[in-house]
């Protein structure tokens, strides 16, 4: 199927359908390709999908189900998978319930009102394009019904109701969702007997389209409404984009060129088992509609990863819990082993791409991204399925995109050994006390007031630095916490495969560690270090004397049973006139829009499991807390995965000069030393001198031989005597 610059724009001439996104020629090729292999596949699951809703469209009154919710009629969301069985199959039947169907849309949403319901229709149920499918199978009065509300009920209203404020939030997905999908209602009519011109509309929705593209995806490609949100609109606009494109009116990838990043900036964000994005926002972490924008993009880009992204990716519960009643509208089928795609008409339009998919390892994709407008960064120390990936958010927002922020900033997301041990809470999770953040107090710095509203004070990534040996970023979340000054740092250090003296000869995970720099008001405070975790995960605390200085906690995944042990270091009890403390303890959380949210138990009662909430809102899950006092918030977090079966890694704090923090980590025959310097960049401890903010030296635990190291933006490093780095300083974010 072509989607190349203007290859539809005779069609258009000759006032040929179908045109929007294939020709006649292509549905011939179709009828072909759905006899063997993965079209054979696709379509027999499309069959299975849409057989039980034929006699519910022969029969039921489709325009009261579409005008009392039209986003939970399952017609709404399978109407161009009816068109389409019905043409390629040559079933009079299949096609005479997709005719009534599309009908009942004129019918049934006749006026656009306050909340143009009609446009919105378009942006998940595509029955423009099952217009363009069915248009010489209906009479003139029907196509003048379905063009005449597309017309004066869909288009026109659309560009009034834009014109006023559109321009100045073009990135949020309501007024997107309520304007845009007016572009491809157009296609499918411009040109048809009786339809007027509209060259000005078609230029004026053209121009918020540009403005749209612009806005809510950054230069980096990453969707400022993050992934659910932000993932759906990017789904949702390439139904325009790119039958645009055919049509020779409109080139996104020419004139916008973040659009074709979308695709490789959400890659980074896949889970290392695949199945799910790791959630970064207030929806879910599903990428809804799919298979256009990736498959496109994977061709249009040369990108056969993407490929494998959509195929790697599964609808999550999210959208079924979402749309109840239009569950089967998410049928995905499996194609082969770790490649599912939705059982969708457009999957069928996008197959030829299925075959070419290459696994990101193998198509070399970085294991290191960073999004410079959103201010996320995904760290990954490889790209299998055991591979850790954390994500730190620098929580930096958009006036464009308004309406769904959190306050996130410093927090983080931890994938490990198949696990998911660090988690983004979601939906109705909007306050620093649902993040992986530390608390003041024990409170958010900025609260809602139980209320389900955005936030409003930005965050703001301040360093990345990826590396071979050690990747590193931090932000400064000051203007989230309310207070003089907050920052986080970040380090991703990674292990060594499995060999044999390692730990239990599976290798050395890779791990995270963050340092913590905050001042309330120059006085004493309580830090509260959080990590919510899985809701079936479980936590267990330790004191002193589990191989470790001070108390730590090991969380247990419910996936595979392998484990994540943290660990905390503080300034030396003599640095200040009153030592730091620490207690660790762990709880229930729930979600800070209380107000909203009544009963966070009940709702989370509602999912068949309760780790299914993963996919949208953890309403309730467990709380690691490390509560920290001191005259400031100065201190270190260490999270080691481990194999279940395992030992732990032995921890020790060593002695270092005051105002840095330095520690032991030591792996069976490895040992790491982690030295960070506030301010005054001396790192000295066990033997090591150098000059930077921070240093990792993994050695021989028994030679001492160093085996690896890496230095923060520094000059110098040296351990025991022997020179390892020197140079000038470093600095390498922008």
């Amino acid at each position: 199927m072509s989607f190349n610059f203007g290859c539809a724009k005779k069609l258009y001439k000759d006032g040929v359908h179908p045109r929007v996104v294939i020709g006649p020629a292509d549905l011939a090729r179709l009828r072909i390709k759905i006899k063997t292999g993965d079209g054979r596949k696709i379509m027999d699951s499309l069959r299975r999908k849409v057989q039980p809703i034929i006699a519910h469209a022969l029969t039921a009154d489709l325009r009261k189900e579409l005008a009392v919710k039209s986003d939970l009629s399952l017609i709404c969301w399978v109407i161009f998978d009816l068109a389409m069985v019905g043409l390629l199959d040559g079933c009079a039947k299949t096609i005479e319930a997709a005719k009534r169907a599309l009908l009942a849309f004129p019918a049934a949403l006749g006026s656009g009102g306050e909340f143009n319901a009609a446009v919105f229709s378009i942006m998940y149920g595509c029955h423009p394009l099952a217009y363009d499918l069915l248009y010489d199978r209906l009479s003139q009065t029907e196509r003048a019904a379905y063009a005449d509300w597309v017309v004066n009920v869909c288009v026109r209203p659309a560009v009034v109701k834009a014109r006023p404020n559109y321009y100045k939030n073009a990135g949020a997905n309501t007024p997107i969702a309520e304007t845009l999908p007016a572009l491809l209602g157009w296609l499918a009519v411009k040109g048809d007997p009786g339809v007027p011109d509209l060259a000005a509309e078609e230029q004026e929705l053209l121009s918020l389209l540009r403005a749209s593209l612009h806005a809510a995806f950054t230069a980096d490609g990453y969707p400022e409404e993050d992934i659910g949100y932000g993932t759906a609109v990017a789904g949702g606009l390439a139904q325009s984009v790119e039958p645009l494109r055919r049509a020779g009116l409109y080139d996104a990838y020419t004139d916008c060129p973040r659009y074709a990043k979308i695709g490789a900036a959400a890659l980074h964000f896949v889970q290392p088992w695949g199945l799910a994005l790791s959630n970064t926002g207030d929806y879910g972490d599903s990428f809804l509609c799919r298979e256009l924008i990736l498959g496109r993009q994977a061709r249009q880009t040369h990108s056969p990863a993407l490929a494998w992204l959509l195929g790697a990716l599964s609808c999550s519960q999210a959208i079924v819990k979402a749309h109840q009643k239009a569950a089967p509208a998410f049928t995905e089928v499996l194609l082969r082993k770790g490649f599912r795609v939705p059982a969708t008409a457009l999957s069928l339009i996008v197959m030829d791409c299925f075959k070419g998919a290459v696994h990101p390892a193998k198509a070399g994709v970085p294991t290191q991204f960073r999004d410079r407008g959103r201010g996320i960064v995904s760290l990954r120390s490889g790209w299998g399925e055991e591979d850790t990936l954390v994500v730190l958010d620098g929580s930096q927002r958009s006036p464009a995109a308004q309406g769904h922020a959190h306050s996130s900033c410093g927090h983080f997301s931890i994938s490990a050994l198949g696990e998911y041990f660090a988690v983004d809470s979601g939906r109705y999770n909007t306050e620093q006390n649902c993040h992986n953040v530390v608390l003041i107090d024990g409170k958010s710095g900025r609260s809602t007031e139980g209320q389900w509203q955005a936030a409003f004070h930005h965050g703001l990534l301040t360093d990345y630095s990826p590396g071979e040996f050690v990747d590193f970023a931090a932000v400064d979340s000051s203007h989230q916490h309310n207070c003089y000054w907050a920052r986080r740092y970040l380090g991703l250090v990674k292990g060594l495969p499995a060999r044999g003296g390692t730990q239990t000869g599976k290798g050395m995970p890779a791990y995270v560690w963050t340092v913590e720099d905050i001042n309330k008001a120059n006085d004493w405070a309580e830090f509260w270090w959080q990590l919510h975790t899985s809701p079936e995960n479980t936590i267990t605390i330790y004191h002193a004397g589990r191989m470790v200085q001070g108390p730590s906690a090991c969380i247990k995944g419910w996936r595979k049973g392998n484990r994540l042990d943290a660990h905390f270091v503080l300034p030396a009890p003599t640095s200040y006139p009153r030592a730091h403390t620490i207690a660790l303890t762990q709880d229930v959380a729930s979600s800070s829009s209380y107000k909203y949210v009544t009963n966070p138990e009940q709702s989370a009662a509602e999912h068949i499991r309760p780790s299914d909430m993963l996919h949208r809102s953890l309403f309730v899950r467990p709380r690691l807390l490390a509560k920290v006092g001191g005259y400031n918030g100065r201190f270190m977090a260490l999270m080691l995965p481990r194999h279940n079966g395992a030992k732990p890694a032995k921890v020790e704090r060593l002695p270092s000069v005051d105002n840095s923090l330095a520690v032991r980590i030591v792996f069976g025959e490895v040992e790491d030393i982690l030295i960070f310097a506030y301010e005054h960049n001396l790192l000295e401890a066990d033997g090591i001198i150098g000059r930077g903010q921070w240093c990792v030296v993994r050695r021989d635990q028994k030679s001492k031989r160093v085996i690896g190291h890496a230095l923060g933006h520094g000059t110098s490093l040296r351990v025991a005597g022997a020179e390892l780095a020197r140079g000038s300083e470093c600095h390498r974010f922008f």
